[in-house]
């Protein structure tokens, strides 16, 4: 509690530096000794500092070091230490055949790791520890937990209703599947979160979104917005190659929500 008040003065008395010298990124920033700081605000989902500890601890996926997890009232701070290396979305078109090779075998392998983690919740769709969780693919709000992927569908449909009309919903709801297995997700697993120094992951960041989905849903995720346009067609038979499974169907079913709608994820 105590370095949870530091940190929120340290906010306040320091933070204009760090916007007016830009070195922070929205609610990141970047501090002396290597050292990280987070901060978000949304208290009902789970914290990102124990998500990352928690993907450590069962997983070798390489991620930041948290020094600290904190929170003060609605605001959540993560200390880690900064990861130096490259963003794989400034650098992929710049790789050779052999590095773009090796980095989705290793993404391959942090997907597999990551559906290897049982979940203690059954068949909810939810945060760790059972909490909401946040998907900007679906909401700018913390939404569930759901008792079970047919919610979490209805959740879809219900953010899409402003947009399409009642037939039209009707008919795609009637073609979702709702027997996905429930699977640990990034649910963010896009170029600007993962940071490489050639054709070596040294770590996937940004776990803020992740949690217990359906098995299809980090292949939506990614797919949905994997580049800046336009988008890199390696890239996207990339996606298809380190996220096992024929997840084409689901995809082209969500499209039918999402390329028609305007503004609503």
């Amino acid at each position: 509690m105590f370095l949870a008040a530091v940190l929120n003065v340290y906010v306040h008395v320091a933070g204009w530096y760090y916007y007016w010298t830009g070195t922070m990124s929205g609610g990141v920033q970047f501090l002396p000794f290597g050292l990280v700081l987070k901060i978000t605000s949304e208290p009902s989902i789970a914290h990102e500092g124990h998500i990352i500890n928690f993907v450590r601890k069962h997983t070798s996926i390489p991620v930041p070091r948290v020094i600290a997890a904190t929170a003060w009232y609605d605001r959540r701070f993560v200390l880690m230490k900064r990861v130096y290396g490259d963003n794989l979305q400034a650098v992929w078109r710049h790789l050779d055949t052999e590095q773009r090779a090796n980095i989705v075998e290793q993404l391959r392998s942090y997907v597999l790791q990551l559906r290897a983690l049982k979940s203690p919740h059954g068949p909810a769709v939810c945060g760790l520890n059972g909490a909401a969780t946040i998907d900007s693919r679906v909401s700018s709000y913390p939404i569930g937990p759901f008792a079970d992927e047919s919610a979490f569908n209805d959740c879809l449909i219900d953010a899409a209703r402003p947009y399409l009309c009642e037939e039209t919903l009707a008919d795609v709801r009637s073609r979702m599947r709702n027997d996905h297995r429930i699977v640990f997700t990034h649910a963010d697993l896009a170029p600007r979160n993962i940071l490489v120094r050639g054709g070596k992951i040294l770590a996937v960041v940004d776990w803020e979104e992740s949690g217990w989905y359906p098995e299809h849903w980090e292949f939506v995720r990614a797919m949905y917005f994997p580049m800046p346009s336009p988008r890199d067609e390696a890239w996207m038979r990339a996606i298809r190659d380190f996220i096992p499974g024929d997840y084409e169907k689901d995809w082209l079913v969500d499209c039918e929500l999402s390329n028609r709608m305007v503004g609503a994820f």
